[in-house]
């Protein structure tokens, strides 16, 4: 080899990381024309600096090694991390059986304390009496006749290995030695180049991913406080038509009035657990679980959409097991559910013509109560992709896609499942698994119309920001028995109880302006002593926990609306009985 091309390739080295290469120990030993060994090694470098494929620069250099140095076979083994096993990732020529068998291995003691001590990179025959039992069988499992390996070295511990063999007895000279322990060197700094590199992009990634995350969760929280509000404003009307529907109801109306009175007040109640639902998406509310008896929840479910599936001509069908257990559910959020799946049955039904099958089951099965939903529409196109969030195979305005993904969320956070299938015979089955609760639902009690004539007496100031709310509470005590004066604003609060006397105060939480609970109590101990034992606070949406915590301390009572009448009256009572009590004293 020529002094010239030896200068040569030691930059080529030196510019690469292979290392430097001995003018004068290189000898005749390299069997290759000057050539065709500046073009592998020149190869190598370019693969190790140019690409990021780990196996590609693997399986490249290992080639490259096998032609430079004569020999018949290879391979490359690394391990991950701290692990002690080795896994091949380079593999060339015929391998033996022991080897092919060897795609990776693991070696708890390593290749000995004295290659680790002495940092050796090379391993020849010489070394095997100082080598583990495990690591020795492992370097020898070829059974040919020469061979070498090389360490790649990680900081304080090997990373990996290379090594080549020949069916030709060969002695490695220390020129040959030198040519692996350059490239070994290389190869490790370039192996540790491209794990840095992926690494680099899973970070990116993550982050990426974590960005996205914090994105949706601003979009979650501007949706929540978006439904706060939405909650707010219909809690108010909402408490006005239950509270009129239950007073109607006590009115001995014919019987046609009093079902339309039912049935409004029934429409009216589906509002208000619609709201609540909203709220429970917007985690403002906690699930209510209780036994409840899952035909009772689909019966009310059904009824909901009586009426259109009858316009419609669309038959349902029921087959329901007569005794079946309880489960322990939200039943809102259950009927939520049973609502979704049912509205996308419809729908599909109607996509197809009018007319069709709706097929309901409920049976109990290892433990579970199992509720299906057999449609006889044009089948799910992609059943496994639809519980994913916004997707959905509707016309735009017709869906949005978060239905079903609602429904995956709230069963699996009763500790159920939901799949989707296709029937063979053509349509959809939807089933919803819960955990049965072991005990068959109680039959319901029959409620007595509520009574509305407990007579109350004394004056109350009622205080509320909502005329129809305001009308409502005060015609609501008014019919008990109460003298009852209403106001709209703090501000005249204040000056009415400076100049009048009165038994109760009655008042929204949350008054206009930033005038809350806290603020209307201190206000009313310095102004009107004796009468903050006497107030009660309706809210018109879930408390915040510091309210919640305040009322708690000062024992204070609150409604949240929409409230039931009786409710109103009896709290009402109590703060006037506390108030003739304190009088008699």
């Amino acid at each position: 080899m020529s002094t010239r091309l030896l200068n040569a390739l030691n930059r080529l080295l030196a510019e690469s990381g292979f290392g430097h290469v001995n003018v004068q120990t290189v000898t005749h030993d390299v069997q290759f024309a000057d050539g065709a060994l500046f073009a592998r090694l020149n190869a190598m470098a370019v693969i190790a600096t140019q690409s990021f494929d780990l196996d590609e620069i693997l399986n490249l250099t290992l080639r490259q090694v096998i032609s430079l140095l004569g020999a018949e076979t290879g391979s490359i083994y690394l391990c991950e991390n701290e692990e002690p096993t080795f896994r091949r990732r380079a593999g060339w020529g015929q391998r033996s059986a022991d080897r092919a068998r060897l795609s990776e291995v693991k070696l708890p003691d390593g290749f000995g304390d004295l290659v680790t001590r002495s940092r050796t990179e090379v391993i020849t025959p010489d070394y095997l009496p100082h080598l583990p039992p495990l690591a020795a069988d492992f370097i020898r499992a070829d059974g040919l006749r020469s061979w070498i390996w090389v360490l790649l070295w990680s900081k304080d511990k090997p990373m990996g290995i290379m090594g080549i063999s020949s069916r030709e007895t060969r002695e490695y000279t220390s020129n040959d030695e030198n040519l692996l322990v350059a490239i070994g060197r290389q190869l490790s700094t370039t192996i540790e180049k491209v794990r840095l590199y992926e690494e680099t992009c899973r970070a990116y990634e993550e982050l990426r991913t974590a960005q996205e995350q914090l994105l949706q969760s601003e979009k979650m929280s501007a949706v929540g406080q978006l439904i706060a509000g939405v909650a707010h404003e219909l809690n108010n009307p909402l408490t006005a038509i239950l509270g009129y529907a239950q007073l109607l109801e006590s009115e001995g109306l014919e019987e046609r009035a009093s079902d339309f009175v039912r049935k409004l007040f029934k429409q009216a109640q589906r509002t208000h657990r619609v709201v609540q639902n909203l709220l429970s998406f917007a985690r403002q509310r906690k699930p209510l679980k209780q036994e409840v008896d899952i035909r009772k929840v689909l019966d009310e479910t059904l009824a909901l959409r009586d009426y259109d599936l009858k316009v419609n001509d669309i038959t349902l069908e029921r087959e329901i097991e007569p005794e079946i257990s309880a489960v322990t559910a939200d039943p809102h959020q259950l009927e939520q559910v049973f609502l979704n799946i049912i509205n996308n049955a419809v729908d599909a039904l109607l996509e197809a013509g009018k007319g069709g099958r709706l097929k309901v089951c409920i049976y109990a099965k290892d433990g579970n109560v199992h509720t299906e939903f057999h449609d006889s529409g044009a089948g799910i196109k992609e059943p496994n992709r639809i519980f994913d969030p916004f997707y959905t195979t509707k016309s735009v305005g017709k869906g949005t896609g978060l239905g079903l993904s609602i429904c995956y969320g709230i069963v699996k956070e009763h500790g159920g499942d939901i799949t989707a299938r296709n029937r063979l015979e053509g349509g959809a089955i939807i089933e919803v698994r819960l955990p049965s609760a072991g005990r068959t639902p109680s039959p319901e009690k029959s409620l007595p119309a509520p009574r509305h004539e407990l007579a109350i007496e004394g004056r109350i100031l009622l205080v509320e920001d909502e005329e129809a709310v305001l009308e409502f509470e005060r015609d609501v005590l008014t019919g008990a028995g109460a003298q009852v004066v209403t106001l709209m604003s703090g501000e005249d609060m204040k000056s009415r109880l400076l100049s009048e006397t009165f038994d109760a105060l009655i008042m929204n939480g949350k008054m206009p302006c930033g005038w809350c609970a806290q603020e209307a109590y201190r206000w009313v101990m310095e102004n009107c002593h004796t009468l903050e034992k006497h107030m009660l606070f309706t809210f018109s949406s879930v408390l915040e926990p510091e309210i919640r915590s305040f009322l708690q301390e000062k024992n204070l009572p609150y409604l949240v609306k929409p409230f039931e009448v009786g409710d109103l009256i009896s709290h009402a009572r109590r703060l006037l009985q506390k108030t003739m009590a304190a009088s008699t004293v």
